[in-house]
């Protein structure tokens, strides 16, 4: 009786699970920046500016679809550092790019609803 407790199964060569993984990831990106378009599209015609107060009786102008146009930049610029990465830190980045466009699809729709 052979016991296989403590054997690991080896690797098969003809396995497709390292091409089937970019795979995933490219499409995973592709869908990302998909939503990222979005995201854009939906704020273009958004000109949100109002007077935030400051001491001594000044006011500044603070343009939340600047904010948004800001972030989406970032976010843009982070999907294509990830396109450069690869295993661990790749899904890192691509976790933090996923994150930030939820973040940003609910700070858009508000915006959209009041303009």
């Amino acid at each position: 009786m052979k016991r296989n407790a403590g054997l690991q199964e080896e690797p098969n060569p003809s396995s497709n699970t390292g091409i089937d993984a970019a795979q995933t990831e490219e499409s995973s990106l592709d869908a990302l920046e998909t939503r990222l378009q979005t995201v854009e599209s939906r704020i273009q015609g958004l000109k949100t500016i109002s007077p935030l107060p400051w001491p001594s009786n000044r006011t500044k102008l603070f343009d939340a679809a600047l904010d948004l146009r800001v972030k989406i930049d970032a976010v843009r610029w982070m999907l294509r550092v990830s396109k450069h990465l690869n295993g661990a830190a790749r899904e890192q980045v691509i976790l933090t790019i996923a994150n930030s466009l939820a973040q940003l699809e609910k700070a858009v729709e508000p915006a959209i609803r009041a303009a």
